[in-house]
């Protein structure tokens, strides 16, 4: 059945059942265009077809291979479509809404350099045997609930992308566009996969990321609560977090720090905080996991639940050596404790008065626990000088080892 040069006003083909091949070729559609619930037993065409209105194909069933090759100026609606064969969208043009929801493509979908300038609904979609989805543009991309049953290549860019409860039964790889952003809460990834572009990804509340791999992924804005497995999450390439005072830090922290009435409190970003800290030491990456090991301190140092006496511990250590990762902190404690114990020592220290220099390179000396060879210097302390040398012989190492211990951190790979 060819229809050819011929011009539809409101066409209705509902309930139609087309029985062999059928070639739209050439042909016009004025205004609105259904096809509810037709059935096509062969091969269609729509070839140079114009659509100038609504079209819709709910409910139509295709049992062999169906193609379009001009695009769509209006909403379009394949929602409960079912696709026995092939089906070719490619390079087409959606200028309005374009609604897949709940359809059906047993066959391969093409839907290569397909442009959406609107929303591309494909929510609880179920692709059979589909190995590749783009690559697409779309102003909005929505896979909620969708199904890919192969393993699959989807390459999109969209300012809006939901894959929320998206099942990807045999892992994918998301190869997503500079302007992307998806979700993915309580997505199911079958077997390992990956996320990867320049894009961000903005939730994966509730997703198993054990077998998951992001790859220069910007996850400043990246909602980790809920997640399993965060452990073996594996970051590659240049993923950035967001940042608070020079390090990364979760988005979880900075919604807490502006709202202290937050729901997700210092305990639960510290649990998080702890899990990606070990993904990042088990990748080898030493720099990032000290500013995740940083964040668990701080929120074990905010948490109303960390026992008052560990809280003033975790506070000192904070204070004088940023947590072990601070080295300019530390040799600033250090310097200021080396110049009031000089002070003290110079003042009372000694049974007569020496000169300040030389009390000042005694005590820097006692800092590293070596004898003083000066002649100038009296040879008995008062008990006040035994104090205080006894002092600097602890805490003098002490903050010497947590400098050490911030340099290695911040430059171990």
């Amino acid at each position: 059945m060819v229809f050819e040069d011929v011009t539809f006003f409101d066409a209705d083909f509902t309930d139609a059942v087309f029985a062999g091949a059928v070639r739209f070729e050439k042909a016009g559609f004025r205004e609105s265009a259904s096809f509810l619930r037709s059935r096509f037993a062969g091969p269609v065409t729509f070839e140079d077809t114009r659509f100038c209105g609504r079209v819709s194909f709910e409910n139509a069933k295709f049992e062999t291979d169906v193609s379009f090759f001009r695009g769509f100026p209006d909403l379009v609606s394949f929602e409960g479509a079912e696709f026995a064969g092939e089906t070719g969208f490619g390079s087409l043009r959606f200028d309005g809404r374009a609604v897949f929801r709940g359809a059906k493509f047993h066959g391969a979908a093409r839907f290569a350099e397909a442009r959406f300038l609107d929303c591309a609904d494909f929510h609880g979609a179920d692709f059979t045997t589909a190995e590749t989805f783009g690559p697409v543009t779309a102003e909005q991309l929505i896979f909620g609930r969708a199904t890919f049953r192969r393993r699959m290549l989807v390459d999109a860019e969209a300012p809006v992308m939901d894959c929320a409860e998206t099942r990807f039964e045999e892992g994918v790889t998301l190869r997503l566009g500079a302007r992307s952003a998806v979700a993915l809460q309580r997505t199911f990834f079958g077997k390992a996969s990956t996320v990867m572009g320049t894009a961000s990804v903005t939730s994966v509340e509730g997703t198993d990321v054990a077998d998951v791999v992001f790859t220069d992924i910007d996850l400043a804005n990246c909602r980790f609560t809920g997640a399993h497995h965060l452990d073996k999450l594996r970051l590659e390439g240049d993923c950035t977090f967001g940042s608070y005072r020079n390090r990364q830090v979760l988005a979880e922290e900075h919604v807490w720090r502006s709202d202290r009435s937050a729901p997700v409190g210092p305990r639960r970003i510290a649990d998080l905080y702890r899990q990606l800290r070990k993904a990042q030491e088990d990748s080898k990456n030493e720099p990032g996991a000290a500013d995740f090991y940083y964040g668990e301190m701080e929120m074990r140092r905010h948490s109303p639940a960390t026992p008052w006496s560990e809280r003033f511990i975790l506070y000192l250590y904070w204070l004088i050596s940023g947590y072990g990762l601070r080295a300019l902190r530390a040799l600033a404690t250090l310097a200021v404790l080396i110049a009031v114990v000089s002070t003290s020592i110079w003042l009372g220290g000694f049974k007569t008065t020496p000169a300040f220099g030389d009390t000042l390179i005694y005590v820097a000396q006692s800092t590293v626990s070596l004898d003083t060879k000066l002649a100038t210097l009296p040879k008995e302390l008062t008990p006040l000088g035994e104090v205080l040398r006894l002092v600097m012989r602890v805490l003098g190492p002490l903050l010497l080892g947590l400098t050490l211990l911030a340099v290695r951190n911040r430059v171990k790979r």
